[in-house]
């Protein structure tokens, strides 16, 4: 039995290049398509009650946003067009200011901060830190 290489490696060859065109066209569409999402969308997907991004194995259980307690709360990040616009990801909850947590209104939301209140209490949670 006799196997020519020429046409076996060129059908390899063709083959391999289908596929990466194939790849190629579809990381450009996905990223054509992320880069697209406008603060628009943004807020057309974060106006649902209750947003919470996959669940932390490490905490005790707490169902929602107002059984947390101040200690647990992280900020993750900020979403910010501006003073009206502008969302905190704490703990896993994106929150406007307005919003309730662990006990606490969102007060404030800044480029780098959330503030908190509480009657007469008020928490600052800044990004990279704690309370």
């Amino acid at each position: 039995m006799v196997i020519n290489m020429k046409k076996t490696s060129g059908k390899n060859f063709l083959a391999f290049a289908i596929f990466a065109v194939f790849i190629f066209a579809s990381a450009q569409a996905l990223s054509q398509s992320i880069s697209e999402l406008g603060w628009d969308d943004f807020i057309a997907l974060t106006t649902k009650d209750d947003v919470r991004t996959q669940s932390d194995p490490f905490s005790r259980g707490a169902g929602t946003a107002s059984d947390l307690t101040i200690e647990e709360l992280q900020l993750s990040g900020i979403v910010y067009k501006n003073e009206n616009d502008a969302y905190a990801l704490i703990s896993g909850y994106l929150l406007k200011a307005g919003d309730h947590i662990a006990g606490y209104r969102v007060d404030l939301v800044e480029r780098d901060k959330v503030r908190l209140r509480r009657v007469d209490d008020i928490y600052v949670l800044a990004l990279g830190g704690g309370i």
